[in-house]
């Protein structure tokens, strides 16, 4: 029952970050999964909070260090990894 409550709460997050990667690549949903499938494992943070950086840095309506709760190291490793993935200068 946890792992079904903590999936609702963190599927927004990852279904905007998603649709982000998607206009940025013109890519399909299933492909902007991926994307942040490999990010993730690729710096060692969960998808979600990838997800998280992805979508803060995207909207600029927050700067990515003010995500709370995430280490401001692996906010900057996600966001290099991110930007070398070819997702865009939006993410630097």
């Amino acid at each position: 029952m946890e792992h079904l409550k903590e999936a609702l709460a963190t599927q927004p997050v990852i279904e905007q970050a998603k649709g982000m990667i998607m206009l940025l690549r013109a890519c399909t949903s299933g492909e902007a999964f991926t994307a942040l499938r490999e990010i993730s494992q690729h710096v060692n943070v969960k998808v979600h909070d990838v997800a998280a950086v992805v979508v803060v840095a995207g909207s600029r309506a927050e700067r990515p260090g003010e995500l709370a709760g995430l280490d401001q190291q692996a906010v900057r490793v996600v966001l290099a990894e991110a930007q070398r993935r070819g997702l865009g200068a939006v993410f630097s």
